[in-house]
Parts: C-alpha cells; structure tokens; sequence
C-alpha cells in the first residue's frame, strides 16, 4: 500500500527537483567525515553498535531553504555507515545508509517547523520517522540526539557547527526504542558519531538512499515504502537536468 501511494508522489517530486535543479527535499547541505563509537547497550544492542563502528559520512541540510537562509525549516541528517575509509560521493557494497530529519513523524510537519532550531544543526534531536528492523534486535525506532550541556556557540550554524568540531563537542549519539512486545520500550544508546571535519563532495552525485541496509537496518512500513518512489523520481528530475 505504501508504494501505491508513493507512486503518486513521484510526479510532484520529479517535477520540483528537476525545477530547483536538486533535491526536492534537502538541496542544500553540508558534508562531514564522522567517526562511529560503539557504547555499551547491553549485549544485544552492543553488538549493533559494533557493526556501525567505523568511519562514516554525515549530511546536515536545510529542508525548504537554500543560500544560507535561516528561516523555519527542518532540518536534515543523513549517515552513511562506511565499511572502508575512502569519503566518496559513490556508495560501496555493505555501506550502511539513515536518513533523520528533526521531525518526529510524517504528520507534525507544521510543529517541526515551528520548533526546529535552524540556527544550530547541533541544538536538534533527528528522527527516522518510521519503524526498522535491525538484525539481532527486532522492530525498533531510531533517532539521533546532541548534548545540551555546551557552551553557547555564535554565528551562523555552519560556523556554530565548525566551531564545535574544532571544540571536539560536534557528536551525536545513535539511539533505538524497541517497538517488540516485551522489550523496554526507553531510547536506549547505541553508538556516538563524532563530526571530525567538512569535506567537500560533489551534491549532484551524492545520493542516500533510506533503503540501503549493508549493515542489516532495514526500513518497514507504511510510510518508508511510500517515500520510495518519491525518492527514485527527485533523483530522476536531478539526472536529467
């Protein structure tokens, strides 16, 4: 049902992508080298956390605007687990990809926007909005959240952002909710993913996709199904710019 519903979401996706001549949803973004941590979660979500630990490559984005505008917006995250330690544009067999955005579920939209703090990508918690599977654990939810507790930073958020990477407090950490029967059902952590530094890629090869599982983190449900087509057509609109 998800994808009969997302192919109606394709036309208006291409359409706009091929219009903005990027993505239609988080064309603008900033590019970061990231080293993955693994945190004692217990011996099954330990395991988890080992399997992501490694070099990774991060993704923070505007969602609406572009050219620096700090206007109301949601922001973007998006993580790419790397089994080798080359940053490049092109994914590798076994990479891991997380798409989050500082939107909670497809249907508080209008509340994310009003409460994201555009100002400082760092100041934000960032869901995936829709349930995983993950291979030893189960149905889960996954999100990534900062620390609060830091020293006011000033400037724009891509400044704020360097400034707290050259700081070293630039880290988010990886969690999962258990959506089992039985299972506590409290975010617990998995793993922290230090920003180390900006690297610069080109955006018109750049392409996450929510549905690339190397590392056995595999999106279900509704609403991730129905972004499939949406996905497949932005970049379709991009390719043919």
């Amino acid at each position: 049902m998800g994808r009969a519903v997302g192919t109606l979401w394709g036309p208006p996706f291409r359409a706009i992508a091929e219009r903005r001549h990027a993505r239609s949803l988080h064309a603008e973004g900033i590019c970061l080298r990231a080293e993955v941590i693994p945190l004692l979660a217990g011996p099954t979500l330990l395991s988890v956390g080992q399997r992501l630990a490694g070099p990774a490559l991060v993704r923070l984005s505007t969602s609406m605007w572009r050219n620096g505008k700090e206007w109301p917006d949601i922001l973007g995250a998006a993580v790419r687990f790397l089994r080798h330690d080359r940053i490049t544009e092109d994914a590798m067999p076994g990479d891991q990809d997380l798409l989050f955005s500082t939107m909670r579920h497809m249907w508080t939209i209008a509340p994310a926007v009003l409460s994201t703090r555009v100002h400082d990508f760092l100041e934000n918690d960032y869901y995936g909005i829709a349930p995983f599977r993950v291979e030893g654990v189960g149905r889960v939810k996954l999100r990534l959240t900062s620390p609060r507790d830091v020293a006011p930073r000033q400037g724009s958020r891509v400044e704020r952002l360097q400034e707290a990477m050259s700081n070293g407090t630039a880290v988010l950490t990886f969690e999962a909710r258990s959506l089992d029967s039985g299972a506590p059902h409290t975010w617990r952590p998995l793993a922290e993913i230090f920003l180390r530094e900006e690297v610069s890629l080109d955006p018109e090869r750049l392409r996450f996709s929510p549905f690339r599982d190397g590392l056995g983190i595999t999106p279900t449900g509704f609403l991730h199904h129905m972004r499939r087509s949406a996905y497949q057509q932005s970049q379709v609109g991009r390719t043919e710019h």
